[in-house]
Order: C-alpha cells, then sequence, then structure tokens
C-alpha cells in the first residue's frame, strides 16, 4: 500500500468525524441559520432589516475574539476535549434562544453568549487533527473535512426555513439544539482515539511572534476582504430571495445551492492546492466569486441559482485556504494560534459583512449596491493573494 493511500485507509476516522463535528458547529448550523431567523425575528419584534443583523454582527465579533484563545485551548487541552464540549455547549445555547430571546437587547446578549462559549466547535480543532494526520494529500484531505460546512449549508436551509415558516423560530431553535446533540455521539466516538486529538508536547509560540510574522497579513488581508463580501451575501441570500416574491420554502431550496457548491469548491480547491501554486489558486478563486456577485448585483433574484453556486464555490475555497496556507507557512508547531488568529480575521470580516449589507439595504431598498461592493472587494483580494508568492514555507 503506498504512502498517499495509508494515510485514507488509517485516517479515514479522523475525516468522518471532522466531517460530522465541522458540519454540526458553529460555523455551519448557527452561521447558515442566521438568515433564517432575520425576518421572523424583526417581524415579531418590529426590528428593522439592519437591526435583525445585529444579532451577527455581536455574535461574530464575539467569535472572533474567541478564535486566538481557543487556538491556544486546542494546544493545550487538545482537540477532542475542546471540538466535543463546545458541540454539547452549542446545543445548550440553542435551546437557551429559544426561550431567552424576548427583544433586542436579550437578542443580542445571547448571540454574545452563545458565541463566546462555542468557538471551540468552529474547525479549528478537527482542522488540527486533519493537518496532523495528512501530509502528502493534506489539501483533498482538508477539502474532504472541511465539506462539513458545505453540507451544513445545503441541509440548514433547506430543512430549516421551511420548519421555522410552519412551526414558528422557537421551535427552530429547539431543532437545532436537538440535532447538534444526536450528532455529537458519532463525533465523540469517532475522534476519541485520534492521537492527534491530545495536547500538544510543546509549549505554544508566543501570540505577537505570529501577529509580526510576515505571512500573517499577507494571508491575513485578503481573507478578510473575501469574508466580508462572500459571508455578508450568504447570510442576506435568503431575505432576497423571499423579497423577491419567492416562498421560504423556494428561497431555502436555492440557498442551499450554496452549500452543494460549497462542498465541491473544497474539493476542487484541496485537490488544486495538492498540484498548483497557492497564490494562482487563491487569485483565482478571489476573481470567480466576484464575477458571481456582479452577476447577482445586476440580474437579482434572477440569476439566483448562478449566483449561489458561485457564492459556494467561495465560501468553499475560503474555508480552505485559511486551513491549508496556516499549515504550509507556519507549521505543525504554530497552528493552533496562528489558525486561530487567521480564523479571527476571517470572522471579523464575516461580522461586518452582513451587518453592512443589512445597512446598505436600509438605505438603498436594494440589495443591488450591496453586491456590487462586495464584488470590487473580492477583485482587491485575488489581487493581494498575487503576494502569497513572496512567502517562504515552514519548514515543520
Amino acid at each position: 500500500m503506498t504512502t498517499s493511500y495509508r494515510e485514507f485507509a488509517t485516517g479515514w476516522p479522523v475525516l468522518l468525524g471532522s466531517v460530522l463535528g465541522i458540519t454540526a458547529g458553529v460555523s455551519s448550523f448557527y452561521f447558515y441559520s442566521l438568515g433564517i431567523f432575520i425576518k421572523p425575528l424583526a417581524a415579531e419584534f418590529g426590528w428593522g432589516r439592519g437591526e435583525a443583523s445585529l444579532g451577527a454582527l455581536v455574535g461574530t465579533l464575539c467569535a472572533a475574539a474567541m478564535a486566538i484563545p481557543v487556538g491556544r485551548l486546542v494546544d493545550r487541552l487538545g482537540s477532542f476535549t475542546v471540538g466535543i464540549g463546545s458541540l454539547i455547549l452549542l446545543a445548550a445555547s440553542f435551546a437557551v434562544m429559544a426561550f431567552g430571546i424576548t427583544g433586542l437587547p436579550a437578542f443580542i446578549a445571547l448571540t454574545a453568549i452563545l458565541s463566546l462559549l462555542t468557538a471551540g466547535s468552529s474547525p479549528l480543532p478537527f482542522s488540527r487533527l486533519v493537518v496532523a494526520s495528512f501530509v502528502r494529500h493534506r489539501g483533498i484531505a482538508l477539502g474532504i473535512a472541511l465539506t462539513g460546512t458545505g453540507i451544513g449549508a445545503i441541509a440548514v436551509p433547506a430543512l430549516l426555513a421551511p420548519f421555522v415558516a410552519l412551526h414558528g423560530w422557537r421551535a427552530g431553535y429547539l431543532a437545532l439544539a436537538v440535532t447538534v446533540l444526536v450528532i455529537c455521539l458519532p463525533v465523540g466516538l469517532l475522534l476519541y482515539r485520534a492521537p492527534a486529538g491530545r495536547p500538544a508536547a510543546a509549549t505554544p509560540s508566543p501570540l505577537s511572534a505570529i501577529l509580526r510574522d510576515r505571512a500573517f497579513a499577507t494571508i491575513g488581508l485578503p481573507i478578510f476582504l473575501a469574508s466580508v463580501a462572500v459571508l455578508g451575501t450568504v447570510v442576506h441570500f435568503v431575505p432576497m430571495l423571499t423579497d423577491a416574491g419567492l416562498t421560504p420554502a423556494r428561497a431555502g431550496g436555492i440557498a442551499a445551492l450554496i452549500g452543494i457548491a460549497a462542498i465541491l469548491g473544497r474539493l476542487a480547491t484541496g485537490v488544486a492546492l495538492d498540484h498548483l501554486a497557492s497564490p494562482v489558486v487563491s487569485a483565482g478563486l478571489f476573481a470567480i466569486a466576484a464575477l458571481g456577485l456582479l452577476l447577482l448585483s445586476g440580474g437579482g433574484a434572477s440569476v439566483a441559482v448562478a449566483g449561489a453556486l458561485i457564492t459556494g464555490v467561495a465560501v468553499g475555497a475560503e474555508g480552505d485556504l485559511i486551513a491549508f496556507l496556516t499549515a504550509r507557512y507556519f507549521g505543525g508547531a504554530r497552528y493552533g494560534q496562528a489558525y486561530g488568529a487567521l480564523y479571527a480575521v476571517f470572522l471579523v470580516g464575516g461580522a461586518i459583512g452582513p451587518a453592512l449589507m443589512g445597512a446598505v439595504f436600509d438605505l438603498s431598498g436594494s440589495y443591488r449596491l450591496s453586491f456590487a461592493i462586495a464584488a470590487a472587494l473580492l477583485i482587491a483580494a485575488a489581487l493581494l493573494s498575487l503576494r502569497l508568492s513572496q512567502l517562504v514555507p515552514a519548514q515543520d
């Protein structure tokens, strides 16, 4: 058996457990449910679209604040403890949201608490397991593991949107809580014996050294610009479609295409990163995403299917790029904190994006200008990604 096949033969439990863990985690179940709850919450409490988007802003900023501490926890406590514990807290938080939202202050406060407590269910601990288990085919292995967010992007809009329309937003939060708990069991069984799930032997590098590293800014800036554009679009995709007259079920079905495209985008990106130069892959993917958002800006709901597919590819690509580039330019010894720092940048962009699009919508009355701004940001990200060719890969 070749080394390539041996990696997959011995590492499949890590891959499967990581796929399930990322699927149920805060970056998937929580993020892809945000757009579904915007209109029901706004309708019940009389909020504007911008106010309803504040939950995404506050929650994502809190998650960003926790990304680096979570990276340190993963290095100190191990991926298994952090990942499983955070999934259990996510289920509990969804249940509290179902009964605890009584107005805008409560909504913002509970969203902040959820994000602070459950940041460890992000892809960070699971991608660390994959990076430690795969070397020769690390790109495609990360692509497979990170399809979890794509699965969430398919399942959550397609199933939760009609469920909430029929049973209400409180029942929607309870359904998410139960589903996360059910998924926790197989994730725990698959990852419990993974050697890379245990604490790292080495002392974590100082955060200041990571932030001063040239690779941090070179990777982080295009990631930030792309996350503002892409994640802002994802959160407002369902509201855009229902504004155009589509039913919640139909809008959720089209939005689910983002997840299908994200899965294909992750796999294609993983293969590309194993065979092509990372600057070329990064710039090309961001440029394609920019074209997709320009299409949405001009055609709106009439080109929603094409827009969803292209947006999904961008969502999938960005997740792969963070994990792959962190491992390539920071190495395994600094992976936890470096990933946490770059993921914080990604989350800050993801917090700004939905709030920015909501505010632009309130001012202009449509999403056309928002999509045009997002396309411009992606073009800038594509150009900046070419600077990755100036970096030297890590040796460990």
